[in-house]
């Protein structure tokens, strides 16, 4: 009853957000090793965990909630079959993310904004595909050893900084990485109790 429906639609249903978790999990971890990225099966799992429980809390029914990674995987690809074509909203967004991306990363030059945002658009036609990314307008790059290329130079920066510790390679790579960091918190202070009343103003112990 607290839902003014009139002010601000209908709500996301548990569906989407199904959907959203399934993408946010397992989908996210296949792209991030597709890049490169290693991780052991403790991390792996911890990670599923989190969105799941994550999904828990947000009152996603247990029978579209996804119980491992393959299961989420099989629900992404079952969601994204009922999804209608990108609408202009999907594909604004698509635009401003890659286009953020350069300011988030530091590069201020406009030239350098062009080049990082070009090599954005074409791993991320890498990883999504041809198909989605035409349906989102991206522009007519080619995604030719973009992938590849970004996995040498994680290789490359990783030998590169237990050789020189104290070198922070200048490129395309560290630029993008250093967007994740933007993700990354201190632990020291993190309380993990949740709210006990569905006003967190009101809870006692959040």
């Amino acid at each position: 009853e607290d839902w003014d429906k009139e002010a601000w639609g209908e709500p996301i249903s548990a569906a989407h957000l199904g959907y959203a978790v399934s993408a946010f999990s397992a989908r996210l971890l296949k792209h991030m090793k597709t890049l490169g990225a290693t991780y052991n099966k403790e991390e792996y799992d911890s990670f599923m965990a989190v969105w799941r429980y994550s999904g828990h809390i947000m009152g996603i029914p247990q029978t579209i909630l996804f119980q491992d990674a393959d299961e989420a995987l099989k629900l992404w690809k079952i969601a994204l079959m009922c999804e209608p074509d990108s609408p202009i909203e999907s594909i604004v967004m698509a635009h401003a993310l890659v286009n953020s991306a350069p300011l988030i990363a530091g590069a201020t030059e406009p030239e350098a904004r062009r080049s990082l945002a070009r090599y954005v658009y074409r791993l991320s036609r890498g990883l999504i595909g041809k198909e989605y990314a035409e349906s989102l307008l991206y522009p007519p790059l080619s995604p030719f050893g973009a992938v590849w290329w970004f996995r040498t130079q994680q290789r490359y920066g990783h030998i590169l900084s237990k050789l020189l510790p104290g070198r922070r390679k200048d490129n395309n790579f560290s630029k993008f990485t250093s967007l994740l960091s933007t993700s990354l918190f201190d632990e020291e202070g993190i309380r993990y109790t949740l709210p006990d009343r569905v006003y967190a103003e009101e809870s006692v112990h959040y």
